[in-house]
C-alpha cells in the first residue's frame, strides 16, 4: 500500500482558509484531523439532485475539483473532472481525470453499459478504463465485451 502524498489546498480554492487534502481523496485540518465533507443542495448535476459532496466552510467546492487543483492545478476553462470509475465518492488522484464536458457524457454512458452487462467499474484498474474509453466511440458503444 502506498502511503498518500498530502498537501495544502491552494488558498483561493478554499477561500483562504487552511485544508489539506491527500491522492487518496481524504481532507484534514491544519492540526492534522479528519474532515469529513457535506452535502450541499446548491450543489447540483446536470440532472439536478445533490451529489456533489462539498468542504462545508471551505467555499463550499466539490470535493473533486479540490483534490484535483490541489495536485494538477486549476481546471482548463471548459473543462470537467470525471470520476473515471463513476464512484463520485472516490476523490483519489488517480480516480480524476480532466476531460471536454462531451466526453464526460460518453464515459458515463460507457460505465453505464459496464454495469449494465454485469461488470463493475470499480473494481477495474483506471487502465482498463482508459483503455475502455479509447476503444468505443460515443455513437457506438454498445459492443463492450
Amino acid at each position: 500500500m502506498t502511503v498518500p502524498m498530502i498537501k495544502q489546498v491552494p488558498l483561493e480554492s478554499v477561500g483562504g482558509k487552511i485544508l489539506f487534502a491527500g491522492t487518496d481523496g481524504k481532507f484534514y485540518s491544519a492540526k492534522g484531523r479528519e474532515l469529513k465533507p457535506g452535502f450541499s443542495p446548491g450543489m447540483q448535476n446536470h440532472k439536478g439532485g445533490s451529489i456533489y459532496p462539498i468542504m462545508n466552510n471551505f467555499k463550499s467546492r466539490p470535493c473533486h475539483h479540490l483534490i484535483y487543483e490541489t495536485f494538477v492545478g486549476p481546471r482548463t476553462p471548459g473543462m470537467e473532472i470525471d470520476h473515471l470509475n463513476g464512484n463520485k465518492m472516490d476523490w483519489s488522484l488517480a480516480n480524476l481525470e480532466e476531460v471536454t464536458p462531451e466526453e464526460n457524457r460518453k464515459r458515463a454512458k460507457i460505465l453505464r453499459i459496464l454495469r449494465s452487462i454485469g461488470r463493475e467499474p470499480r473494481k477495474m484498474s483506471r487502465e482498463e478504463l482508459q483503455a475502455i474509453f479509447a476503444k468505443y466511440s460515443f455513437t457506438n458503444p454498445q459492443n463492450i465485451d
